[in-house]
């Protein structure tokens, strides 16, 4: 019998690809999906064998967000991002004038794809190996960073002083961003219109640094390397960029660049850190905290303190707040004004707080989409995960044996559950089933030590000691980010700022609506 080409298809889309000929079937990308962003964009199908499929014609109909959790979570790699390392090697043998910025989240995760422990500081290797690839140029997108923090700072003290558009959500990721102009866009106006580091970054070496070293901007190629994957969406959108070219050229994930220095032979354990290029290469504690959760808001308050009076918030006191998984609230103080702030984790937090008739109290809010922020971000390195079964909460129903589909499973003499560790391939499905919660997922790095920490706080521990040990804690206190200032952008927050450094955001709801739905309408004019 032939080979139904449903089973064997790759369903390439603009960023995100299913591959069915790997897909088992084990639904952990739609669980991933819709326990995060409670969008729930795929389905289960039976094509002759089980499988994922969006539950509209495309994921883009879907009101996909891009962030990628379906992509960190998949074990056979069937649903994975678009690759782009193809386009990068292209404009390298093109003789394009060669430029990488990476996330600062990257310091703290791109040694686990060279067999380094799970909390590994890499900082510098990024550099050394782009330079090794053949870049002119290396930047830490940590420089954009401080833009953003300094831009956003200005934008909060303003709205604040005229008490508009309160309270102010922080705009650096763009899959909340997404999720605003497709599923909330009465809430435009709440968002800041700085741009992202990623975006500063971008404008910044097209503009100020292009007209300094008189190079032409269509003659630079950015390469952004991100632990997000929908930067690569928000680098393509129409208005990031002007005449004719755009701002960032292409983005890989942490995964990918790994790939791209592994397809060349290059090892970064077997080189020295080197620091980034001048003239952008300097960069603050503020403009690297920005890859955590809770860091873009942290940036932005001690630039606002900087600006005024010394700030007075205690971290560690911020309370969760009711009814909310991974958010916290508190009170800021800057002399004798107060700022209402709050952090929140995932869109199905954002939809529980803005449920809230208090939302409109606060002043300032931080969202982040990916749990624990870009540090766990969709294009993150993987870890291996493993299922272990307690044997004295297991009630032998046998749910996880019949729907294991790699068969690690089976009930024992002892008639309880019990997993083979070289079938399980980490799908998570058997710990979401369990009605006795007797299963566990016990995590393993790429060595296979077990990571008894959270590997989320492992890489947030590298990101707050680079920021410990910064002299620079303030983004205003980047000597570099001041000359830009001085000599080309002018005052923060002024018009030529504005102009380049900030966006606009548009309702984008009608995009929801399927070609089925586009079709009838059409129809029934």
């Amino acid at each position: 019998m032939a080979k139904s080409k449903k089973r064997t298809q790759t369903v390439e889309e603009k960023f995100i690809d299913v591959n069915k000929r790997k897909c088992i079937g084990c639904t952990a990308c739609g669980m991933a999906c819709t326990g995060i962003t409670n969008i729930s964009v795929l389905r289960s199908v039976n094509d002759m064998r089980r499988s994922i499929d969006t539950k509209k014609p495309s994921f883009e109909e879907s009101g996909c967000i891009y962030c990628g959790q379906c992509t960190l979570i998949c074990p056979t790699d069937a649903i994975e991002v678009r690759n782009d390392i193809k386009k990068v090697n292209e404009a390298i043998a093109d003789g394009k004038y060669m430029i990488a910025i990476s996330s600062p989240a990257v310091k703290a995760m791109l040694g686990e794809e060279f067999n380094l422990p799970i909390g590994s500081d890499v900082e510098g290797k990024v550099q050394a190996s782009a330079r090794k690839l053949g870049f002119q140029r290396v930047f830490d997108s940590d420089f954009g960073g401080d833009m953003t923090s300094i831009e956003e700072a200005q934008e909060l003290i303003k709205r604040m002083k005229i008490e508009e558009n309160l309270p102010m959500f922080t705009s650096a990721c763009p899959s909340w961003v997404r999720w605003v102009e497709l599923f909330k866009p009465d809430m435009i106006e709440h968002l800041s219109t700085s741009k992202s580091p990623q975006q500063m970054m971008g404008t910044a070496i097209k503009t100020y640094y292009a007209d300094t070293f008189k190079i032409l901007p269509k003659n630079i190629f950015i390469l952004s390397i991100e632990p997000c994957t929908s930067k690569k969406y928000e680098a393509e959108k129409e208005e990031m960029g002007r005449d004719g070219y755009r701002d960032i050229d292409a983005v890989l994930t942490v995964r990918e660049y790994a790939q791209l220095l592994r397809d060349n032979s290059i090892d970064i354990n077997a080189m020295a850190s080197e620091k980034s290029d001048e003239y952008m290469g300097q960069y603050s504690g503020s403009g690297t905290i920005f890859s955590y959760s809770g860091g873009n808001l942290r940036a932005v308050l001690r630039e606002v303190s900087n600006d005024m009076e010394e700030i007075k918030v205690d971290y560690s006191k911020l309370q969760p707040i009711n009814g909310l998984d991974n958010s916290v609230h508190g009170i800021a103080k800057i002399g004798s004004m107060e700022i209402r702030i709050a952090i929140i984790n995932t869109i199905k937090d954002v939809e529980r707080f803005l449920s809230k008739d208090g939302w409109k109290e606060y002043d300032f809010v931080e969202v982040t989409v990916c749990p624990g922020g870009c540090i766990n971000g969709g294009g993150s390195p993987k870890t291996i995960k493993k299922a272990v079964i307690k044997n004295n909460s297991c009630i032998s129903c046998g749910t996880c044996v019949e729907k294991c589909p790699s068969y690690a499973i089976q009930i024992k003499a002892n008639k309880c559950a019990e997993v083979a560790p070289d079938k399980c391939i980490g799908c998570t499905l058997c710990q979401d089933i369990c009605r006795t919660k007797a299963i566990n997922i016990t995590t393993y790095d790429k060595n296979g030590e077990d990571v008894v920490e959270n590997y989320i706080e492992l890489r947030k521990r590298v990101i707050d000691n680079i920021d410990e040990r910064s002299h620079m804690r303030c983004s205003d206190d980047n000597g570099e980010v001041k000359v830009m200032y001085r000599d080309y952008m002018m005052e923060p927050y002024g018009n030529k700022a504005k102009s380049l450094l900030h966006e606009s955001y548009r309702d984008r709801s009608s995009e929801l609506k399927s070609k089925e739905t586009k079709e009838r309408n059409r129809r029934s004019r």
